[in-house]
């Protein structure tokens, strides 16, 4: 036959990986109806608005200018600290300190023994509910902790402060 030889059988060159292998997941995790956080359970939470304002003063502490007068070197900056510094910028709801620390306030007060977690709190704090049904839908956890009513209103001083922020 004519045309081209069969070129010879490709090679599969698989690249090294480039960092480790990543243990596999205990599945222990899981944010259902019924919340299972494994070894973070009992770690607190933070909302996105509150990561970013944490994650604003680092940096304003940062860039301050020392006893003498004197501005320190320039922050060295990584790629996953430039990308996490836009994603908060980008998805944090309240930017105003004092709007974040009332949305803290107001979304703690469900928190505690028969109530949400500290990741539910932080979960309204970011999702931002308008309704209840939308909590109870993105946030299955809730069902069976707390009252309608309550829930409500919490969305609801929420909702107003983001008007305000």
């Amino acid at each position: 036959m004519a045309g081209p030889p069969n070129p010879p059988a490709a090679r599969s060159t698989v690249p090294h990986p480039l960092s480790r292998r990543r243990p596999p997941p205990t599945g222990d995790e899981e944010t259902t109806s019924i919340l299972r956080l494994g070894e973070y359970t009992d770690v607190p939470c933070l909302s996105v608005s509150e990561a970013n304002t944490i994650l604003q003063k680092v940096i304003e502490a940062r860039n301050k200018p020392d006893e003498s007068g004197r501005k320190p070197p320039g922050m060295p900056s990584s790629d996953v600290f430039t990308k996490t510094e836009i994603y908060l910028k980008l998805f944090a709801r309240f930017n105003g300190e004092q709007a974040v620390q009332q949305v803290e306030s107001v979304s703690s007060k469900l928190v505690g023994p028969g109530g949400i977690t500290g990741f539910e709190r932080a979960q309204l704090g970011t999702l931002c509910c308008d309704t209840v049904e939308e909590a109870r839908t993105l946030i299955p956890s809730l069902e069976g902790k707390v009252s309608d009513d309550d829930l409500q209103q919490v969305l609801d001083d929420i909702s107003k402060l983001r008007d305000f922020s």
